[in-house]
Parts: C-alpha cells; structure tokens; sequence
C-alpha cells in the first residue's frame, strides 16, 4: 500500500472533462427526475492514482484525511464542478436544480458569485440563502433543491467531489419529498430558515 501525505499526494494525471447541461440525466434516473431550469454544470474529472494520508495533530487545527484509491479500475475520481443558476426570469421565475442528492462520502460547496436559496427535505417549508463567499457541505441522502431568485445576478457555485470511479454521475435525480412527484418541483417556500443569512433586496 502506497502512503503519501499533504497537499503533493493530489497530484494527479489522466484529466478528463465532462459538460453536464440542464435537462440531461442518465437514462436510469429521468423517470425519478423533477426538472432543472436554466441550470449547467461544467466538470473536471481526475483519477486519484493513489492513497492518501494526510493527518495533523499539532497546536493547529485538527486535520485528517484517509483516502483509500488506485489507479485501476477501483478507487476514488476527484471532480471540480462549476456551477450556474441563471438570473430568474422578469417575471420572478426562479432557475433551480430540481430536486437531487449527491452519491459521494462528502463534497465541499463555494458560492463564488451572486447567492442561492436552498430547500432541504429536513426542512421543506423555508429556504436557507447562501451568499457570495459562502460554503456549505454535502453528501450522500442530503436531499434538497436549490434556486436562485435574483433578477440580475446568475449564481456561480464551485464544487468540489470525491466520487467513486465505477460512478457516472455526481448528481442522483430524485422525485419531489414533498408531493412524491417524480417529473415536477412543487412550488418554493417563500419563508427563510430560522439563522438563514438574509438576501438583498430584490
């Protein structure tokens, strides 16, 4: 087993890139799809050859990471998405992802421009908005949707995946948890979350 440690063990080679648009998903998942509006997704894909062990026990802040791959047909890909929500129409129309859950262990989340508003299924009824320079953290069964109400503004997210090799998709399409709709979101809340940031005015 082959061990490296810090940030020079994420060197990696065999780039491959992925366009992932609006409305496209693989033909397993469209029956179980509630639509994305004006949403794309540009990805990078790149194998993690190796095991990566990285740990810091020191005065700092604590740090571990315990990565088992290869550069076989087993292990983990890393994936940088770049992510946008159109401005909403003139008529307030939101652009959204539709509703969906991410098949990875962890994946971290910047908002690099304009801000988005995120329904959950554990809290369906308010939205919680994530502004520019904002992050948030998602994984497996963290099911949710996500707009963006700005008239302006497109929203730009940056993500970042640790997605198994023998998988296609960062993304699982899933019905509606709120209806059990599997072809349509139901309409957003107009409510925040209680500790939600609050949006600019529109």
């Amino acid at each position: 087993m082959q061990e490296r440690s810090g940030l020079a063990a994420l060197i990696v080679r065999n780039t491959n890139t992925l366009a992932v648009f609006s409305g496209l998903a693989l033909v397993t998942q469209t029956l179980l799809a509630t639509p994305s509006i004006n949403y794309t997704s540009q990805q990078n894909r790149t194998p993690i050859s190796m095991n990566l062990y990285a740990t810091q026990w020191n005065s700092s802040p604590l740090f571990n990471l315990i990565l088992q791959s290869s550069g076989g047909a087993w292990g983990y890909d890393l994936i940088h998405a770049t992510n946008t929500f159109a401005a909403a129409t003139a008529d307030g129309a939101p652009s959204q992802s539709g509703w969906h859950d991410h098949p990875v262990p962890i994946g971290l989340v910047q908002v690099i421009q304009g801000g988005i508003w995120m329904q959950e299924q554990d809290s369906p009824t308010c939205l919680t908005y994530y502004p520019t320079g904002s992050m948030f953290v998602e994984g497996a069964g963290h099911l949710h949707n996500v707009f963006n109400f700005d008239k302006k503004t497109a929203a730009v997210t940056l993500a970042t995946w640790f997605l198994e090799r023998y998988l296609t998709s960062t993304r699982r399409d899933q019905p509606d948890p709120i209806t059990g709709n599997p072809n349509l979101a139901s309409p957003p809340p107009t409510g925040l979350c209680p500790g939600s940031p609050v949006p600019p005015a529109q």
